[in-house]
């Protein structure tokens, strides 16, 4: 009696039924294979950029954060232990308090006439925005005087004409429009 494995045979048939298909067909083959390798070139790309950029924001935190001491030449060490973000918190507010001169801003060493930099930068703000609201208004208080007396002077020379000719003139009839 012949003893057939029913697995067995079905495994050989998937197997064979595969190595036929993949025979006839090299260029599915290629383009499945393509894909593969595109796909995982991009999931690839995509995790090592993000643990690149992790590693990155990591390493500059850690520095700014790292606490250090200076030397002097001879390698022994100055002054407090401090860290970057110190340093630059250091410079930053300097900087904003320094004493500048009121008209000038420049760096002054005395304390007469003088107000921090963050003063002189907000008082020279505020005075453009002043200056601009101002010569904003004086333009169109000047428009409106020059209208006014426009039509002050019209009326005056309407009323000299009329006491000069005793005519009544097309203007005065209202047939022509005045020029003012």
């Amino acid at each position: 009696m012949l003893n057939i494995n029913e697995e067995d045979l079905k495994k050989a048939i998937v197997q064979k039924a595969a190595d036929e298909i993949l025979r006839q067909d090299e260029d599915l083959t290629s383009m499945i294979r393509e894909e593969v390798k595109a796909r995982l070139d991009k999931i690839f790309v995509d995790r090592a950029q993000a643990q690149v950029s992790a590693a990155i924001d990591d390493a500059i935190r850690d520095g700014f954060e790292r606490e250090y001491q200076r030397v002097s030449p001879w390698g022994t060490p100055e002054g407090e232990k401090t860290s970057i973000r110190k340093e630059l918190d250091k410079v930053v507010t300097g900087y904003w308090s320094a004493r500048v001169n009121t008209r000038t801003g420049k760096p002054e060493s005395s304390d007469y006439n003088t107000v921090t930099r963050a003063e002189y930068l907000m008082t020279q703000i505020c005075a453009e925005d002043f200056s601009k609201g101002m010569k904003d208004a004086v333009i169109a208080v000047t428009g409106g005087l020059k209208d006014g007396l426009r039509k002050q002077l019209g009326a005056h020379m309407d009323g000299m004409l009329d006491e000069l000719f005793r005519i009544r003139s097309l203007q005065d009839q209202g047939k022509v429009e005045k020029p003012w």
